[in-house]
């Protein structure tokens, strides 16, 4: 963290020089069977896929894909990416074997599964969503959801709060901690705001990045300081306009409204973004392209965009969405199939449509994942090894698990608060699926669990209301 110069970003690792293989029909069938068979079974999630990946595909003894060195700084740089971690290095892998078409075939035969099963579920609850039954099963799968996000939260935040000084060392349970005070206010900071003003998170993430610039890199500052001024002056410009952007828009709105309204051009851009599917595919798109530190960090862009400015989901029943998206063996990201299908379905009333909306909302989501490894790789190979690059993902580790935790606040109380009360027994099956997620049983296992406990608890609530 404190090394003063930083590695030339315009230097390319020899590393990147053996990538993309040649596709040819052999290779092709081979990445369709293995990713569709880790697709099916890799329950576990991301560490799970990674580690059947090294084992079957690398070295003398296995498939043969690639060799350690490769596959590792594959592995690097997927963490360094954003979006899902094992998806993209599952991109990658088909990438250096059968290059782009492979990249293609590897992804595409990876994810299929995960979204039939995502599919499959969003059909049978939104068909059977109003049975009593159905609501049974839920009132218990919310607050395990909680605690599964939560408990995942506290796993990142293990890694996160360690990249820096090491402050203060200490045991809690099995493991041993390792904290940065500083990037400890960065998370809690971002917790804050994110519960309080539910701001963009790309926004927060960008400041956190630069926070740990200013912590960790001065004396790099120092030398760039006229760079970094002009930068900074930039940057507060713009941070100024988006601030003041509602008082700009009422105060120049009329005018620019007649200069812009006149052009053939803004009448084609409002039809746009007027249409669902155009919207649903563009917000999918931003969302999977900043989606940095895993695929829970979709909850604080879907939770501010898709359930508080575009009303396409309750905070209820996105809750469910993340359920059914860790019921699968794939990436959580595929929850944004859940928010395509029901956004279709309330507007078309059709399965089939769903289906599609389903399908839009994961091209979307997914699509960055392809052109990060087949477009940009050798740019991230080389932007990773640069030191004041490293400097500010650190801060926004931090950031990520704290804008993750805010988000949760809001969903907490929609899973906690029954009928205007605080249930004491959600709460209690969140702690307890807590508990058990972070000593390592599988999420799938505890939200089955969680179902299984919450019916009979939830009737029980019933006959208890019905009493008084």
């Amino acid at each position: 963290m404190t090394a003063e110069s930083a590695a030339d970003p315009g230097d390319e690792p020899e590393s990147t020089a053996g990538y993309r293989g040649e596709p040819t029909t052999a290779k092709l069938s081979e990445i369709i069977r293995y990713f569709l068979f880790i697709g099916i079974v890799g329950f576990g999630g991301p560490l799970v896929h990674i580690a059947m990946m090294e084992d079957d595909l690398v070295g003398e003894e296995s498939k043969g894909w690639t060799d350690q060195s490769i596959f590792m700084e594959g592995l690097a740089i997927c963490n360094t990416l954003p979006g899902p971690a094992s998806t993209q290095l599952g991109i990658f892998m088909g990438w250096i074997y059968a290059g782009r078409l492979g990249a293609i075939v590897a992804g595409v035969s990876f994810m299929l599964p995960t979204f039939v099963i995502v599919v499959a579920f969003s059909y049978l609850y939104f068909t059977y969503q109003q049975l009593p039954a159905v609501e049974a099963v839920f009132y218990g799968i919310n607050p395990v959801v909680i605690g599964l996000i939560v408990g995942a939260s506290y796993s990142m935040a293990h890694s996160a709060l360690r990249e820096g000084d090491a402050d203060l060392e200490f045991s809690l349970g099995d493991e041993e901690w390792t904290v940065d005070c500083k990037l400890l206010a960065v998370l809690v900071a971002a917790v804050v705001v994110t519960a309080v003003l539910n701001p963009n998170p790309v926004i927060a993430f960008v400041v956190a990045g630069i926070v740990a610039l200013f912590v960790y890199r001065m004396p790099w500052i120092r030398r760039h300081a006229r760079t970094v001024s002009l930068w900074a002056v930039v940057g507060s410009a713009l941070g100024a306009l988006y601030a003041a952007r509602d008082r700009l828009l009422a105060a120049v709105g009329p005018r620019i409204e007649t200069a812009v309204t006149s052009s053939p051009l803004w009448g084609y851009a409002l039809a746009l973004w007027a249409n669902e599917w155009f919207k649903l595919f563009l917000f999918m798109l931003y969302t999977g392209s900043f989606i940095y530190g895993g695929g829970l960090v979709l909850i604080p862009f879907i939770e501010k965009y898709v359930v508080h400015e575009f009303g396409w989901l309750s905070s209820r029943t996105f809750v469910d969405g993340i359920a059914i998206g860790q019921l699968s063996p794939g990436p959580v990201v595929m929850t944004t199939a859940f928010v395509g299908y029901e956004l279709m379905l309330s507007k078309y009333g059709l399965v089939p449509v769903a289906v599609l909306g389903a399908f839009v909302a994961a091209i979307g989501a997914f699509g960055p994942s392809f052109a990060f490894i087949v477009g940009f790789f050798p740019y991230f190979a080389r932007v990773r090894e640069n030191d004041v690059v490293q400097s500010a993902l650190v801060g926004v580790n931090a950031a990520v698990v704290g804008a993750i935790l805010g988000a949760t606040v809001t969903l907490a109380s929609e899973a906690f608060v029954i009928d205007g009360v605080v249930d004491p027994v959600t709460i209690g099956l969140a702690v307890v699926a807590f508990v058990v997620f972070v000593r390592g049983v599988h999420a799938a296992w505890i939200i089955v669990v969680g179902a299984l406990v919450g019916v009979p608890l939830y009737f029980l609530d019933v006959v208890s209301h019905l009493s008084l």
